[in-house]
């Protein structure tokens, strides 16, 4: 395993030893082997371990199992508490969906103080298949079957190629210790009735599920890749837009073979459900009648002679600012701005600026065609199109894009999404500005 795990990250290009690693360890045996692995290799890497606290003396137990093995293999650790529960009260959410927005906002966190290149998971194999069946049944489409990406930005999986089954006989031959979680074992959440009661059935149906499950999400990313190229190749096609209003053209539309599709694209970030968009579609005929209007929580659709308009329901449009000094920086109101005495870590909306480097008049304005900027943590400029793509934003969110741009015509902060690597603050710097945006 070690060897076909060191020939997958050199042939696909994960990652290489001049990388600075952070892996995200629970304890469990995926991660521990994950671990053992990297060590094995000579990676350089350090372990983060997120302590939920939902299991009370057992949560205990895994983060010390966590930061004794980190001392044993001489590894640097991390570990932070959580109040889960509360969370999920203040947000309404449940167990998962807020420890995962826990966890993956403080690697993001120590991914800018400690310079990490990269978080690694130990998602696996098995992994892949749970996701699919839970998409599946949620009606996610070929974005839902596709899987777990090898890849997505700054976050890796190394393991995906592998079964639960080989990462419990790497274990058992190395005699490698890990921690249980005996909530595994109980199939009240819908991740684990499906490993438990719903996959071992079509295993005795097919054997090599596994097998079958990689090469054919592997499949499913190329596809779901094609696809959504060409949505974006119909949404520049079809839609022109103001500062207050998309127009999207109905006889394209009408005439477009995957019209569907290419509606339910184009409108959903809107907040148009499906009954609307089948209702809109079939508005679109010869003998329709110009005026009508659907409306979603935040946006309405009107069905023109030419053109389908959306427009927000909100009167307010967004108009270019320009900053001339610092005092109209502070009474600005979408981001509030203060000095602090001292560095202190960033949140992902947020944005530390080292003062001496503005230069005034600043802007504030929309994305605009062209716009490029040198994204936190990469070497080289991106267009700014492209960087919105790839975080794969909705076209609402797209089009209300906004950046911070210094007098020398910079792009200093892509507002709420990502700030410029040129404009990166060092930790002992003085005269540092907050910028928070406020939602």
């Amino acid at each position: 395993m070690l060897k076909e795990f060191e020939s997958n990250i050199l042939k696909t290009d994960l990652f290489n030893k001049k990388h600075n690693l952070l892996v995200a360890v629970s304890g469990g045996i995926d991660s521990i082997v994950l671990t053992h692995l990297l060590k094995n290799s000579g990676f350089k890497f350090s372990i983060a371990h997120c302590n939920f606290q939902l299991r009370g003396k057992e949560s205990l137990a895994d983060e010390k199992f966590c930061k004794d093995l980190a001392k044993k293999i001489k590894i640097p650790f991390y570990t932070k508490a959580f109040d889960t529960e509360a969370y999920c009260t203040k947000h309404k959410t449940n167990v998962q969906l807020a420890a995962r927005k826990l966890r993956y906002d403080w690697f993001h966190e120590l991914i800018i103080e400690k310079q990490f290149d990269y978080v690694l998971t130990a998602h696996h194999a098995n992994d892949v298949i749970e996701t699919v069946f839970i998409n599946l049944l949620r009606g996610t489409g070929i974005k839902g079957i596709k899987g777990i990406s090898e890849k997505k930005g700054q976050i890796i999986r190394p393991l995906l190629n592998f079964t639960r089954e080989q990462i419990d006989a790497f274990a058992k031959k190395h005699t490698i210790d890990f921690r249980l979680d005996k909530s595994n074992l109980e199939d009240k959440y819908e991740r684990n009735f499906i490993r438990l009661n719903i996959i071992p059935l079509f295993k005795k149906i097919n054997p090599k599920l596994e097998e079958t499950f990689i090469r054919n999400t592997a499949n499913f990313r190329q596809e779901a890749g094609i696809v959504h190229d060409y949505l974006e190749e119909k949404t520049t096609e079809l839609i022109t837009q103001t500062h207050d209003a998309v127009f999207i053209n109905k006889k394209k539309l009408k005439h477009e073979t995957y019209s569907r599709s290419v509606l339910h694209n184009l409108i959903s970030g809107y907040g148009f459900n499906d009954t609307q968009q089948k209702n809109i579609l079939s508005n679109l005929g010869k003998d329709a009648q110009s005026g009508k209007i659907f409306k979603s929580p935040t946006h309405q659709l009107i069905i023109d002679r030419n053109d389908l308009v959306i427009k927000s329901l909100s009167e307010e449009t967004f108009n270019d600012k320009l900053i001339a000094s610092y005092d109209e920086l502070i009474k600005q109101k979408l981001f509030s701005c203060k000095k602090l005495a001292a560095f202190k870590l960033p949140k992902p909306n947020e944005l530390l600026l080292d003062e001496s480097k503005l230069q005034f008049p600043l802007s504030i304005r929309l994305k605009r065609t062209g716009d490029k900027f040198k994204p936190f943590g990469m070497k080289g400029f991106k267009l700014l199109s492209d960087f919105l793509k790839d975080e794969k934003l909705s076209i609402p969110k797209k089009e209300s894009c906004k950046v911070l741009v210094n007098g020398n015509g910079d792009i200093i902060w892509v507002i709420g999404h990502r700030s410029d690597e040129r404009y990166r603050v060092n930790s002992n710097k003085k005269n540092i500005l907050k910028l928070k945006l406020i939602e």
